[in-house]
């Protein structure tokens, strides 16, 4: 087998990046929705009643802004089982920011470590995943269907790190239960978590299960100091694991998915340069007491500098009208 990494481009790409994530099972293609139907099928455990198709209802679309804080990358799909499903990559945001003391300090309140800031940001992914359940169950009926209409509706979340040390598994999932009895009140929804984090690309391939595989492959296909054990993943044969390269290979070699790939990180820069403004001014502030301050300074920094309203309202999170005045 050649190199992976003939292409000079492929170790700018990482799975772990929410854009190339997006990009890779939520392109309208007939290969990224294999892909991702072979993803869903290892995660579900699907092997007796595999996903066939899947249709993704929210494919990359003309206009897209990566960066834009108001553009959400998670793939909404619908199975051939009627089944609603909701992927997600999340990556922690802080080392971006750890050459920025006050972005931290403006954003959590406190000087915490980034290890401890991180630990914190980790508490909100299980009510982020949550809220994309919930969403998921809204938008199962029509107005005036029956309840017993309702869709199976799945939310994944794949997380580059680990928010649950006190497991050892990789995977785990989330029902609604009864607290003392343990039996399920309803299957219509449940949240699963993929923890990369736990993955240290130590173990042999040969011996990993199908999701290991899979994990272990999205983890470290763009890490060109990881080529020997990505080649020994792809060996495997596992159908998640081709297809998911199949379709990574062809994007490294996009023109215009490498051009959105920089402005992604242009924007994750500017945005971090935005809030170093913070510090200039003083603005350290508790977050409850000063972040609202903050913002609105920071937007008048913005406005002042020629930044576009949409700009300003994405970053700020500021009302288009609060933003006019200033």
């Amino acid at each position: 087998m050649g190199s992976l990494f003939d292409n000079t481009y492929r170790s700018q790409f990482s799975l772990t990046n929410d854009l190339v994530f997006y990009l890779i099972y939520g392109a309208d293609t007939e290969e990224s929705n294999r892909a991702l139907a072979a993803l869903l099928n290892v995660i579900l455990d699907r092997k007796d009643d595999p996903i066939v198709k899947v249709h993704v209802l929210n494919t990359v679309q003309k206009g897209f802004k990566p960066g834009d804080k108001s553009t959400i990358m998670d793939v909404k799909a619908e199975a051939d089982s009627g089944e609603l499903i909701d992927v997600e990559m999340q990556r922690y945001v802080l080392p971006l920011l750890k050459a920025i003391p006050a972005a931290e300090t403006l954003l959590t309140g406190t000087a915490e470590t980034p290890e401890r800031t991180a630990k914190g940001a980790s508490r909100a992914y299980p009510e982020r995943s949550l809220f994309y359940g919930a969403r998921l169950v809204n938008s199962s009926l029509a107005s005036g269907e029956d309840y017993d209409k309702m869709k199976k509706s799945i939310v994944i979340s794949f997380i580059d790190g680990v928010i649950f040390p006190q497991v050892q598994c990789l995977h785990t999932e989330f029902l609604m239960q009864e607290k003392q009895a343990h039996f399920t009140l309803t299957d219509k929804l449940s949240i699963h978590f993929l923890e990369l984090g736990k993955i240290d690309g130590k173990k042999d391939p040969a011996d990993m299960t199908p999701l290991e595989c899979l994990c272990a492959y999205i983890r470290f296909a763009g890490d060109g100091t990881r080529e020997d054990y990505v080649n020994k993943l792809l060996e495997t044969g596992e159908e998640a694991v081709n297809m998911s390269e199949y379709v990574f290979k062809k994007l490294t070699e996009d023109d215009i998915a490498r051009e959105m790939l920089e402005r992604q990180i242009k924007a994750e820069h500017d945005n971090a340069t935005w809030l170093k403004y913070a510090k200039e001014d003083g603005l350290t502030q508790g977050r409850d007491e000063g972040y609202d301050a903050a913002m609105i300074e920071i937007a008048q920094k913005m406005k002042r500098a020629g930044k576009p309203l949409e700009e300003i309202k994405a970053f700020t999170g500021l009302e288009a009208e609060t933003i006019e005045k200033l």
